[in-house]
């Protein structure tokens, strides 16, 4: 790892799977099942005083020496080297022009003539940290791992596990320090509560692809890099609203358990260095995508592909959003999405519909689910929305059609009140984007209420914010792809944008966001289909539309003054993403009503297991 660790017991998840791969039979058996018993225990000599996370560039050699090498350099930020009993190490066995083609990795006890160990006192109080000095330290050759000049391999192999199992580790241990905060905050802090559990949710539901991928012994490319980079973020902005809690008792130490709390806040301001930077994650990811044009969906299944050929198609050819759903064969299967082609269908036509800024009655159909079936009418002719205002005198509707639309079903807290279209009035002034929602008027049009099973209308609400969700994904995706495009074809100073480092990262820190928030969301509509996603489709919603409309500032900021044209699509895609934002939960309440049931329970419901079932 580059940089320090944050813990002793992750190296027993990261460094056997290396060890199995690149060592040889005998050396491998030897010290994998001691590793995972913990009778050997590791630290890595990766980074070095003139190259922290610039690994190519170390300095410490390794000069074959008959059947040995002789190593000599000096290491730096070795996490646990002072407890540790074996070290791996990166060193170069060729010219250190070769860069990263002439580095070599190797494996030593600590105990050997010529190598010594020096503390680091960390800020913390910890010594966690240590330099390595290495002068004439031989190691036999059967200890190098792979072939001479694999160490970068190695390193790779190595900062993959890392950066995958590691994080799903460090979420289980911050979901546990939530829920021990919840205990200490007040009604008050509920909302930073929801906000806390949210981001947790959303790290953990791009981790678990990565910790697939390895099981299955691939490599994964940039999807490590957003786990690493939303892992720093949501840990820091964890810690400091555990600060926040306290007030002041981090600092004056006033809080219980102070110790602890200082020293885990004081360790959260590392997890921007260790690891690998957080501006080197940034140039990782920022590379891969504009490689790619923006797409963050480049591994499509065949089925998602299918059905995103069709909407397109049926979007290109029809007049309305509803003469297209009326024109998909499989739009019933999205509309319960209970199998897996079901939750496929729901999936490509919300992330088609929020790409396209098309509109549709989609929404208000999962929505107004359960007034439809009581009223049993075609559900493509109800509109479903809320009663705002402080006497509820005006509708926010979506799927409104005064041409199509029998009914509006205006939801309540355990019912509907059903409106006929005839007599209600549209208001003067409207929403951020009328295609998708109509702000009405009653009058004095009299709602009927009607009284629908509680359970499915929970399961419908939860459908439709996971709907939301992923249609506002979709739009963040859209918008992402046109912003890296503009930076690859639009020039200034003699260069394309898109080369320079700071438009590289404004794109990246959108594409870890998007590609968080749409993770989450098809974790949210996995666990609907099987049966309950009460915490984790409020918290894709709530995500989502934090997520995007930081996106959408972004790439303004990349399109600059013709962004903020009428001509050009931006403005389209923000009114969709906010108005979504605000439709069926606020972001506000959301975050409350998370963090309400989190400081009641002390639970902190985790989103989802490590493996599908």
């Amino acid at each position: 790892m580059i940089g320090a660790s944050p813990s002793l017991e992750s190296l027993a998840e990261i460094l056997p799977p290396a060890l199995s791969r690149f060592a040889q039979p005998e050396i491998a058996k030897s010290l994998i099942r001691p590793t995972l018993r913990g009778d050997v225990l590791w630290c890595q000599g990766f980074s070095e005083p003139t190259a922290d996370s610039d690994l190519a560039n170390l300095k410490t050699v390794a000069r074959a020496d008959g059947d040995r090498y002789r190593l000599d350099g000096h290491k730096i930020w070795t996490t646990w080297a002072g407890w540790s009993t074996h070290l791996l190490i990166i060193a170069r066995t060729g010219p250190q022009e070769s860069r990263h083609r002439s580095l070599s990795a190797f494996v030593t006890p600590l105990e050997v003539p010529g190598l010594e160990v020096g503390p680091i006192r960390q800020a913390n109080q910890h010594d966690e940290l240590a330099e390595v000095f290495l002068d004439d330290v031989f190691v036999p050759r059967e200890n190098r791992l792979g072939e001479e000049g694999e160490g970068w391999a190695v390193a790779m192999h190595i900062l993959a596990w890392e950066r995958g199992s590691f994080a799903w580790m460090r979420l289980s241990e911050v979901f546990v320090k939530l829920e021990r905060i919840a205990r200490e905050a007040s009604p008050e802090h509920d909302r930073m509560l929801g906000e806390s559990l949210a981001r947790l949710q959303d790290v953990r539901c791009p981790t678990r692809p990565v910790l697939e991928m390895l099981a299955r012994g691939e490599a994964p490319g940039p999807e490590s890099s957003v786990a690493k980079a939303g892992l720093i973020d949501m840990e820091q902005e964890f810690y400091d609203s555990v600060h926040s809690i306290h007030v002041g008792g981090l600092e004056l130490g006033t809080a219980d358990d102070i110790l602890d709390w200082q020293e885990r806040y004081l360790y959260s301001r590392e997890g921007s260095i260790y690891g690998g930077a957080r501006p080197i994650q940034l140039n990782v990811i920022a590379r891969q995508l504009i490689q790619q044009d923006g797409h963050v969906d480049k591994d499509a299944t065949e089925d998602e592909t299918m059905m995103r050929n069709s909407v397109i198609e049926a979007i290109d050819q029809s007049d309305s959003g509803r003469a297209v759903l009326e024109g998909l064969d499989w739009w019933s299967f999205a509309a319960t999405p209970t199998d897996e082609f079901g939750g496929t269908a729901f999936l490509t036509w919300f992330e088609e519909q929020g790409r396209a800024h098309t509109t549709s009655p989609a929404l208000a159909r999962v929505w107004a689910a359960p007034a439809t079936e009581e009223l049993g009418i075609e559900p493509h002719r109800v509109a479903a929305g809320q009663a705002i205002g402080a006497r509820g005198e005006h509708l926010l509707v979506t799927g409104f059609d005064p041409g199509g639309t029998t009914h509006v079903a205006i939801e309540r807290a355990k019912s509907f009140d059903v409106y006929t279209v005839e007599g209600l009035k549209l208001a003067t002034l409207g929403a951020f984007d009328e295609g998708l929602v109509r702000r009405v008027i009653p009058g004095a049009v009299r709602a009927e209420p009607l009284d629908v099973d509680p359970t499915s209308l929970e399961r419908a609400r939860d459908l439709a914010l996971i709907a939301a969700a992923i249609e506002i994904g979709g739009a963040g995706a859209a918008l992402l792809a046109l912003a890296v495009r503009h930076t690859k074809e639009r020039e200034q100073f003699g260069a394309p944008l898109a080369e320079l480092q700071s438009v590289q990262h404004l794109h990246a820190e959108s594409h870890i966001e998007i590609s968080m928030a749409r993770a989450l969301s098809r974790a949210a509509l996995e666990e609907w289909s099987a049966g309950d996603a009460r915490a984790i489709a409020r918290s894709a919603k709530l995500v989502a539309g934090r997520s995007v409309l930081r996106l959408a500032q972004r790439a303004l900021q990349c399109f600059g003054a013709i962004g903020f044209t009428h001509e050009h699509p931006h403005h389209l895609y923000s009114r969709r993403m906010h108005t979504l934002d605000t439709l069926i939960m606020t972001a506000d309440a959301l975050a409350r009503s998370l963090g309400e049931e989190v400081g009641i329970t002390s639970a902190a419901p985790r989103g989802i297991e490590a493996f599908h079932p």
